[in-house]
């Protein structure tokens, strides 16, 4: 009976670097790519907006606040609508990131993370082996802090 307590339902959702690993309750939807509608003066990771049910979403791309130098949107590309954690909460309910492909569901239990000893990108909060494969847990308060002063 505790190890069904222990086991999280999470998404990998695959970057250009590798792949996000996400409690699923955090990720409110993902859906197919659109071309975000552009804002003028924002940083480069800051990509536009998209419309989600009815609501303009910021949408970013993680590789960029993640400090690498390019990104492209391939023709599989998706978006996952991320639910916010942080005390602006009420003023930006959500975030969207742009997904080189379909996330895939995974069950974890602590017993199938080990920590990984590499380097930290600032969006980061660790990387890890789960279940034998390498993926980094984004910083979502870190990406709510960029996103913000931008809203």
């Amino acid at each position: 009976m505790s190890e069904a307590l222990e086991i999280i339902a999470s998404l990998y959702l695959p970057v250009t670097s590798g792949k996000l690993l996400l409690p699923n309750v955090s990720v409110a939807e993902v859906v197919a790519y659109q071309a975000p509608s552009p804002v003028t003066g924002k940083p480069d990771y800051y990509l536009g907006t998209v419309q989600w049910r009815g609501v303009a979403v910021p949408l970013i791309s993680y590789e960029l606040a993640n400090g690498e130098s390019e990104f492209t949107a391939p023709a599989m590309a998706r978006i996952a609508v991320i639910n916010t954690l942080g005390e602006q909460k009420d003023k930006l309910p959500f975030f969207a990131i742009v997904t080189q492909g379909i996330p895939r569901l995974i069950k974890i239990t602590t017993k199938l993370i080990e920590p990984s000893n590499e380097a930290l990108g600032p969006a980061d909060s660790a990387k890890v082996r789960a279940d034998g494969e390498e993926a980094n847990i984004p910083n979502i308060a870190f990406l709510e802090s960029l996103i913000y002063p931008h809203v």
